[in-house]
């Protein structure tokens, strides 16, 4: 009788041999109390799967399992041009045993540690795509090739070619074959 007070429940016997499911931990939106941790599940997950996951995997027992679908904004389709919902995403709030905090997000010095100055160009160039982006949706604006921004590289290339139709320049190419392709010329 002891043993069956001190089981609360009947794990899960389901066998995962080759495991494809994906379950992150996310740091919650608003305040939340330290016993609970959302995780992001697929839609294929239920309650009693993350239940035994968090127990087998981790070691960590939960109290209870709440769960909820958040719907996606309906878009329009790459490839029928219909409009349509995406799947939703499916979360679940567990109520842990012991108490779990997140930590606290790193500082801008900690971030200059590991973001190199390459990785800077990249995050603020994607800023800049986004806000651009953002611009153009809120005036109706299609973005066209011609109102993208042009590196340098680009620049480089369109002032040459504005150089040799201007007649600045003579087109000619200096450089020595290799004698393969050479022998291949002269036979035409």
């Amino acid at each position: 009788m002891a043993s069956a007070a001190a089981k609360t429940f009947r794990t899960g016997t389901k066998q995962v041999f080759l495991p494809d499911h994906i379950v992150t931990l996310c740091r919650p939106q608003r305040p939340q109390p330290p016993q609970f941790a959302t995780f992001q599940v697929p839609l294929t997950f239920n309650k009693l799967d993350i239940r035994d996951y968090l127990l087998h995997a981790y070691k960590i027992k939960t109290l209870g399992v709440r769960s909820h679908l958040a719907q996606r904004p309906p878009r329009l389709s790459a490839y029928t041009g219909r409009i349509g919902r995406p799947p939703p995403i499916k979360y679940m709030t567990v109520e842990l045993e012991k108490p779990f905090v997140f930590p606290a997000e790193p500082a801008e010095e900690e971030h200059k540690k590991w973001h190199t100055e390459e990785m800077q160009k990249r995050v603020d160039m994607e800023k800049e795509y986004a806000d651009r982006a953002r611009s153009y949706r809120e005036k109706g604006t299609l973005i066209s090739p011609t109102m993208r921004r042009r590196d340098e590289d680009r620049n480089m290339l369109a002032k040459q070619a504005q150089d040799l139709l201007e007649g600045k320049v003579k087109w000619g190419n200096e450089r020595t074959l290799d004698p393969r392709w050479q022998n291949s010329q002269d036979q035409s």
